[in-house]
């Protein structure tokens, strides 16, 4: 869009309920084996898993009626089953983590093993007890238990053990460093902070994931860009799904982070750690063009570069957990405290440093949970964090002296309440409430002065322009139902829903009221097109903006899904999801509204030799995405915006402010683009509207091998069969009022500036508005696809993805994958990498149909081969070395410049068209990046003390300080079309730099 953006009773009686109700019912491997696990299950729980398994003898006979206690190491769960006739068991429904399993024989047997229960899968195990029958009374020692691979699952991803992962190689402590050892993730580092970007997965951008903590959807609502901040310290298990997902996950077309939080039990647990990244260890970065066009006050170049500095970074965090009630109420609590940094330093041809942009981040997280364990098979959970946080951007320009400090404050309060109760071996029931507010903040110390952009930089005012003044509010509530029984073979049913009621508030103006931005005039010829309107020696474009309003946002979902064990090696899994998404203006009234949008899930795996090692799987999903709540703000609330072009005489020393000469586009047609008034919703938005959706096939190969190695195979193939985008209706193939047989002097303006919200390459219905004469007002028209001339968005994406995992035997631990991939269409999805645009939903892509011409091609998450690879060697019991390898093939450019032809399909003066100095220049089809390589090294040295163990550790990311750019300039022009850009083809951003951290950790 070329518009500037704008920034419980119910549980307490479910858990009497449950205690009652269930009073009336019936009153060798080890962990550290599976800190990665492969997640190729199907209906299980945001928060939990389960644990299955076959009890026999040496001789392989089955041990019916055998006693299987588990208790949980580090989540003071317990509780106790007994085989069935072929002597297999199931526990559902259960926290994650590791547990002690005993096992007894009706005739006294006995063995005592350790186990995983990792995060929405269902760990299945073989278990030994007993001699050459079960019959015999021997006691087995540990080791024996066999692990086996879940024949329930179809999804692909990981799951990770944070803290135990986070000991053997070096990581970022945050959720995206996790993200980016995952088969099928790339870094997208167009967006978000260094040292690391966002994810974008399977080929779709980085605003279509979806983020859950504890079961409670955290996701930025706002533009679907991450989630809220949880301390790397709180994590317990990270499930990050790549696709393949059951019909209880929902609102992404990218993948799914499930996160679980760490839990109290009944032994005493603490520790203290400490990190150290010292900016005197760490490089530099290379410069990195920021405007090569610049020049100085005289009209002489003044190219501006920038590179990445480093900043001392350091956090420190102290953790506590145990009992406060044994066996029935255990607490977990840490405290992070933060001091982090980075920056940026510009050059040009000046002495001395040009501007400093460093950035700090100081505020502490903080929070735990309790868990209240009723009785085996009733459990409550309260979760609560606090990542309240403001970030402080600091711009020092040389020139002027002048701190241009930002506050981008974010994060906020999230409380989460979790009941898990089992009322029968056939019954479970979990019901989850959660609420949350985040910070959608940013102010700046020069927030009165009017924002002035000149040779290449905003000089004066908010460096950031706006002035954004926000708070979201998210309230959850979720029930999910299990139920286990056998019908032509064994079932799970799972059912439930959910609901999310979110509230955006947003309040937005430019720094000053006022953004004055300068244009460059070439020496040669010495003028410019201002803004199209008149060639000039001086141009100034003045804009103003004032919107914002309060904003809601209600999404709802019903699922149903069957795993169904046909055999004891044909697994199918068949679910039914519906989901409705209400967006609604400023006046409280529905905006956009979708219901009843099925999304069909279906899963198969096969044991292929029936010894459950391997497998074969295949799977196939609809995802739908809802729609970004930045929609409604930019679509639905009553915003003022003008943009005016002036010749200017001389401007103010101090302020840059302009005497501002000739008005060059004085018809309100030209610099109205916005005028305040909350739009009619049926104006705005095509009446046969969907919201985005994707569909999604994957097969699969999976095999575990006698000795322990993982290897698995996987094609995935995503079609993008939807968007939902706005355009402006009268830049197209054929004028609207004309086809319509409006005439001229009674065609009005469509929607909001003649935008609206539609499908690409679908017909467009919309209601006429009031500025429409001769009776049309009022009227709903519909515009075919073949007059306005949008394609239909499309988006390809297509891989091959091997990966492989050697367990750690105390001696070595090595993991990785090769991902072979292709992506390719006409967007990237919600967000825009080629301007770095993050209006989710309003992106420029479908603005005008001219724009369109040359968009299909290589996408910028677009990666050919990725090859990733970690590990750890013990050099004995307290010293190990790590490695986080990686190569990325580059990301492929076109060149964007302004539509040259003067045929109404689009306007002229925008710098968004996929035409060079005249020629098409197709996506993805004019020039290649940097390959992006990286080796990032440990050395950890533990030491048991009087209590408890000190862990000492050094960690160096980028070791040969590879300087790959991974962002480069893909604008081909300046100041119309014809004119070239230095920026073109060089590099804006390279990858992080070296640096070293220090830690020592301490627990017990």
């Amino acid at each position: 869009m070329k518009k500037l953006s704008l920034r419980s009773g119910l549980l307490a009686t479910t858990t009497i309920c449950g205690a009652a109700l269930s009073t009336m019912a019936g009153g060798a491997l080890v962990a550290t084996v599976a800190t990665m696990l492969p997640t190729v299950a199907q209906a299980q729980d945001f928060t939990s898993g389960s644990l299955t398994g076959m009890v026999k003898s040496e001789a392989g006979a089955p041990a019916a009626g055998a006693t299987v206690t588990i208790v949980g190491q580090s989540n003071g769960y317990t509780t106790t089953t007994t085989t069935a006739e072929d002597g297999t068991f199931r526990i559902s429904q259960i926290p994650t983590g590791s547990y002690n399993v005993e096992i007894t024989t009706a005739s006294g047997a006995k063995a005592s093993e350790t186990v995983l229960v990792t995060l929405g899968s269902i760990s299945s195990y073989d278990f030994i007890a007993g001699g050459e029958d079960a019959s015999a009374t021997t006691v087995v020692v540990k080791g024996k238990a066999r692990r086996n691979i879940d024949f329930n699952r179809t999804t692909t991803g990981q799951v990770i053990d944070v803290q135990t992962m986070a000991t053997k190689i070096p990581l970022g402590r945050d959720l995206n460093a996790l993200a980016d050892i995952v088969p099928g993730i790339s870094i997208n580092d167009s967006f978000g902070t260094p040292p690391i970007g966002q994810p974008a997965i399977s080929g779709s951008s980085p605003a279509e994931n979806v983020y859950y903590i504890d079961g409670m959807n955290v996701t930025n609502f706002r533009n679907f860009l991450g989630g809220s901040t949880v301390p790397f310290d709180f994590y317990d298990q990270v499930e990050v799904k790549t696709g393949g997902y059951s019909a209880e996950y929902g609102r992404s077309t990218g993948g799914a982070f499930i996160a679980t939080s760490r839990s109290g039990s009944n032994t005493f647990h603490g520790g203290l750690s400490y990190y150290y990244s010292p900016a005197s260890l760490a490089s530099d970065g290379a410069l990195a063009a920021k405007d090569l066009n610049a020049i100085d006050d005289n009209g002489d170049p003044n190219p501006l570069r920038t590179r990445q500095t480093a900043e001392d970074s350091a956090e420190s965090s102290i953790w506590l957990s145990g009992p406060i009630w044994k066996d029935h109420i255990f607490a977990f609590g840490f405290y992070n405290q933060r001091d982090l940094g980075f920056a940026y330093s510009d050059t040009d041809t000046k002495p001395g440093v040009a501007q400093y942009s460093p950035s700090y981040q100081k505020d502490p997280f903080y929070g735990g949970k309790l868990t209240f364990q009723l009785n085996p098979q009733h459990r409550l959970d309260f979760t609560y964090i606090n990542d309240d946080q403001t970030r402080y951007d600091h711009n020092y320009n040389r020139d002027t002296g002048v701190d241009g400090l930002v506050y981008a404050k974010s994060g906020g309060l999230t409380r989460i309440v979790k009941y898990t109760g089992k009322f029968t071996d056939w019954f479970t029931l979990s019901a989850m409430y959660g609420s949350s507010t985040f910070n959608q903040t940013t102010s700046s110390v020069l927030d009165s002065d009017p924002a002035v952009y000149l040779g290449g930089n905003i000089v004066r005012g908010n460096p950031v322009l706006l002035v954004d003044s926000g708070r979201d509010n998210r309230k959850n509530y979720r029930l999910d139902a299990d139920f286990y029984f056998d019908l032509m073979g064994r079932h799970h049913l799972r059912v439930g829903g959910d609901e999310e009621k979110l509230n955006a508030q947003s309040l937005s103006q430019y720094s000053g009221g006022t953004y004055y931005r300068y244009y460059d005039i070439p020496a040669d010829p010495g003028t410019i097109s201002c803004g199209g309107y008149a060639d000039t020696t001086s141009c100034v474009r003045v804009r103003q903006i004032f919107g914002g309003g309060s904003f809601d946002v209600v999404n709802d979902a019903l699922y149903i899904e069957d795993d169904w064990a046909i055999t004891d090696r044909l697994n199918l899994n068949l679910g039914l999801r519906q989901d409705s998404f209400d967006n609604r203006n400023a006046a409280g009234e529905s905006f956009v509204k979708t219901d009843n949008l099925i999304s069909p899930r279906l899963g198969l795996s096969y044991d292929l030799f029936g010894d459950k090692a391997t497998k074969l799987t295949a799977s196939y999903g609809r995802y739908y995405l809802p729609i970004a709540a930045n929609s409604n703000i930019r679509m639905a609330g009553g915003e003022t915006f003008t943009e005016k072009y002036y010749t200017w005489t001389s401007r103010d020393a101090d302020t840059l402010v302009p005497v501002l000469g000739t008005w060059l586009n004085p018809d309100p047609a030209d610099y109205v683009l916005e005028d305040g008034v909350v739009p009619d919703a049926s104006t705005l938005v095509s009446h046969n509207l969907e919201p985005q959706y994707e569909d999604e096939y994957i097969l699969g190969y999976e095999t575990r091998l006698n000795n322990g190695w993982k290897l698995g195979a996987h094609y995935m193939y995503r079609k993008l069969a939807n968007v939902l985008e706005d355009t402006d209706l009268t830049e197209a193939n054929k004028n609207p009022c004309t086809v319509l047989g409006i005439s001229e002097d009674d065609c009005g303006t469509f929607g909001s500036s003649n935008y609206v919200l539609v499908n690409p390459g679908k017909d467009i219905v919309i209601t006429l508005g009031d500025s429409f004469g001769g009776g049309w007002a009022g009227k709903t028209v519909t515009i075919k696809a073949a007059d306005n001339g949008l394609p239909q968005a499309k988006r390809i994406y297509e891989a091959l993805e091997f990966d492989f995992e050697r367990p750690d035997d105390g001696k070595w631990y090595l993991g990785g994958s090769l991902v072979l991939s292709k992506s390719e269409g006409n967007i990237e999805g919600g967000v825009k990498s080629d301007n770095g645009q993050t209006d989710t939903g309003l992106t420029q892509d479908f603005d005008q149909v001219g724009w369109t011409d040359g968009s299909y091609g290589l996408l910028p998450n677009h990666h050919g081969i990725s090859a990733k690879a970690y590990g750890l060697y013990h050099w004995n019991d307290k010293l190990d070395f790590g490695f986080n390898a990686a190569i990325l093939s580059p990301r492929h450019y076109g060149c964007i410049g302004y539509y040259p032809k003067d045929d109404g399909r689009a306007d002229s003066s925008t710098l968004t068209a996929w035409y060079c100095n005249g020629v098409l220049t197709p996506r993805g089809d004019s020039f290649k990046g940097d390959w992006i390589t990286k080796m990032d090294v440990s050395i950890g040295y533990t030491q048991p003390v009087a209590l408890g163990t000190i862990r000492y550790g050094v960690d160096i990311f980028n070791l040969f300080n590879s300087q790959g750019a991974n962002v480069m300039g893909e604008f081909g022009e300046i100041s119309g079309s014809g004119t070239p850009n230095l920026n073109y083809k060089q590099p804006t951003s390279y990858q992080t730099p070296r640096y070293v951290r220090f830690s020592i950790r301490y627990g017990f």
